[in-house]
């Protein structure tokens, strides 16, 4: 397996990669796997607010999402994983938009073969679908918060990139095995958890640092435009 790690970046290997890995811990992966492990029918990622209210309209579906981690006027939950569950959004399509991992999930699904949602929620049972499937290029990418990489995706990529059965990795592969050697409660001091925390929202900050919560996982459909379970 050849192994690409994007750090808050796009390059060509996207296109050529056979499955491509968004990684945005804090908090779109983590609320897009939980609403559907709680048995949402899908999750449609959307690009700006305006979309969101479009799509959601004509849809009859729910509302979700964050401005500056604060839940928009209008919208029925904010971007709490722990808002999503199953007597809220059971059988029903979510409409999520977020300040970069919902934009980045789109634009993969237009470029890309495979889209697969990664978190750490979710690392265990990514690993092992990867590794099922045998896939011989695979592409990494974390949203980072505003263009800049992130530590909880940093290391989140590189609890994948350690369990994975590659022969070939970029240099960015090889940083975020290291960053994956700090314990948890360091990552749970980065920037954006810090800022989590101040709003209130430690729980979240908790829940989607915690490995293996959850055993799915769950891949783009460009041709419906959702995530959903495979």
């Amino acid at each position: 397996m050849r192994l690409n790690v994007l750090l808050g970046t796009v390059d060509n290997s996207l296109i050529y990669s056979d499955a491509v890995v968004a990684v945005d811990v804090l908090r779109s992966s983590t609320t897009i796997l939980t609403a559907l492990a709680n048995g949402a029918r899908n999750v449609i990622p959307v690009a700006t607010i305006d979309e969101a209210i479009a799509v959601g309209g004509r849809l009859r579906a729910i509302l979700g999402g964050e401005v500056n981690s604060v839940k928009p006027p209008l919208f029925h939950m904010g971007n709490s994983p722990l808002e999503y569950v199953r007597d809220k959004v059971s059988g029903k399509t979510v409409i999520l938009y977020t300040s970069s991992g919902t934009r980045l999930l789109k634009f993969l699904m237009s470029i890309s073969k495979k889209v697969l949602v990664g978190a750490v929620v979710n690392v265990t049972s990514l690993v092992e679908y990867l590794r099922k499937e045998g896939f011989s290029s695979v592409s990494i990418i974390t949203a980072g918060k505003i263009g800049s990489p992130a530590l909880e995706d940093s290391y989140c990529a590189g609890l994948i990139v350690k369990s994975l059965p590659w022969n070939e990795c970029n240099r960015n592969a090889e940083i975020v095995m290291k960053i994956a050697e700090l314990k948890t409660d360091v990552v749970k001091k980065s920037l954006h958890a810090l800022e989590l925390v101040k709003l209130g929202l430690g729980r979240d900050v908790e829940y989607s640092l915690t490995p293996d919560r959850l055993g799915i996982v769950a891949e783009g459909d460009p041709f419906k435009g959702c995530i959903r379970l495979p």
